[in-house]
């Protein structure tokens, strides 16, 4: 995976950066001051815990096949109160918050598409709020007055629409077709009347049932496309694992059988690609070892069973080829593994990174294209992670249930589920570092699969 990162959006810009959203145009920065009273008025109708995790956040897939941004919306119940209450103010401060929770994001060179109506936009608290580089669906842009409008994309924020005739809309950057009843042949032939009618107009896709379906609209000319990236339309066919992922589970099962480092670190170097990957990885910020690392026997050692074990399991996942989608799902398998992980802490787990791993075998069957059995035959598992990952039983199960209420956007299953780990607040606190993490690793491409990138 290495600079695939800067394959998407170029070097990055003399700080302080300002995020491209692939396929549409950057825009002129804005020079206006926020209104600080009117700030702090908006700001204290936020709940506490909006400063540290705010929002769902949905995964979105560039044609470069990564995660190149996310979808954040206020939880559905939640918004649905609001709006009952008819509590216009209290609305407009939880999307001032979610805008907050939007720059971190677009600080680490990922676009971020949110929804807001007319009226809410033209507040002047959030508009002086929007971050540059946030791209706005704006269902009722016409709506929007045109000196807002105006600011809002000399800011650098992009304003964009829900699918409809294409004649009959205004002017817009970007335009967000919904996968629906219809299907995917439905959104496509949607999207070939948006691009003869608008040809410079970006297209974004949402709410797509399976991974196959992302793959599907990129090809077919959309920069963003969203959905359940942990579902396959097609049934996996079973055949023999690659070279490669033999190699990385031998080496997997010399850790869970407690050979001596010396065994692993032969294994190691019998492997050119591996070796030059291991010692990216010892030598990678992420990690943060004190001294440069210039052999394998050396990363073995330094890195110690519990970091080798979690790097062969990145390893793993960058064993598959083929699929489009295949950098966004190590992506997700990482975000998924790293959550996994801080929620054994949180449940005192004595082997935390256990449940990491757990996290990232969990993706294997879609981004490798295999039956989960057939990817998992040549490793030494505890018969906790097979319950998991294969009956979906056993004590590991809820890690993986949480997880995929999670990823669903769905926070009433997500509820009861999340109780052992102190609520949804906190299973959404723990997903967002996991995922802040996710990038850090992707962007410093310690799971490369090829070394001559």
């Amino acid at each position: 995976m290495f600079g695939w990162i800067s394959r998407l959006i170029g070097a990055p810009p003399a700080a302080p950066a300002t995020p491209i959203s692939p396929g549409i145009p950057a825009a002129r920065p804005a020079t206006t001051r926020p209104n600080a009273p009117v700030l702090t008025a908006v700001a204290a109708a936020v709940p506490a815990s909006a400063s540290t995790s705010f929002g769902l956040r949905r995964p979105l897939v560039s044609t470069t096949g990564s995660v190149a941004g996310f979808e954040l919306l206020l939880p559905a119940p939640l918004q649905q109160r609001l709006l009952a209450r008819g509590d216009a103010t209290a609305l407009a401060a939880h999307h001032a918050a979610l805008m907050g929770a939007a720059k971190p994001l677009l600080a680490a060179r990922r676009a971020v598409l949110m929804q807001l109506n007319a009226d809410l936009l033209a507040r002047p608290a959030l508009t002086a709020q929007a971050p540059s580089g946030v791209m706005l669906l704006v269902p009722d842009l016409l709506a929007l007055p045109a000196e807002v409008a105006s600011a809002l994309r000399a800011r650098g924020v992009r304003l964009g629409l829900p699918d409809g005739p294409p004649a009959n809309a205004p002017a817009t950057d970007f335009v967000l077709l919904q996968a629906a009843a219809g299907g995917i042949d439905t959104l496509l032939l949607s999207a070939r009347r948006w691009q003869e009618a608008r040809p410079r107009v970006a297209l974004v896709a949402s709410g797509l049932e399976h991974v196959d379906d992302v793959e599907r609209v990129l090809k077919a000319g959309f920069i963003l496309a969203g959905g359940h990236l942990d579902r396959s339309a097609q049934a996996p066919v079973a055949k023999p694992l690659s070279a490669a992922a033999h190699r990385v589970c031998e080496l997997m099962n010399h850790l869970a059988l407690d050979h001596d480092t010396a065994v692993v670190a032969n294994s190691v170097r019998a492997d050119v690609a591996l070796s030059y990957r291991l010692l990216r990885y010892a030598n990678s910020p992420a990690i943060g070892l004190s001294r440069a690392v210039d052999s394998v026997e050396q990363a073995v050692m330094l890195l110690g069973r519990a970091e080798l074990h979690r790097w062969l399991s990145v390893a793993l996942l960058s064993a598959a080829t083929g699929r489009k989608a295949s950098k966004a799902l190590e992506e997700l398998a990482l975000a998924r593994g790293r959550l996994m992980e801080a929620l054994a802490r949180l449940a005192g787990e004595p082997a935390p990174q256990n449940l990491f791993m757990l996290g990232l075998l969990s993706m294997l069957e879609v981004l490798m294209q295999l039956p989960l059995a057939t990817v998992l035959a040549p490793l030494r598992l505890s018969e906790s992670a097979n319950q998991a990952l294969l009956q979906q039983s056993g004590p590991w199960a809820p890690y993986l249930q949480v997880a995929s209420a999670l990823e669903s956007g769905d926070d009433s299953r997500l509820a009861p589920l999340a109780e052992p780990w102190g609520g949804v607040e906190a299973v959404h606190a723990a997903n967002d570092e996991a995922w802040a993490w996710a990038i850090e690793v992707s962007d410093h491409s310690v799971a490369s699969d090829n070394p001559a990138n």
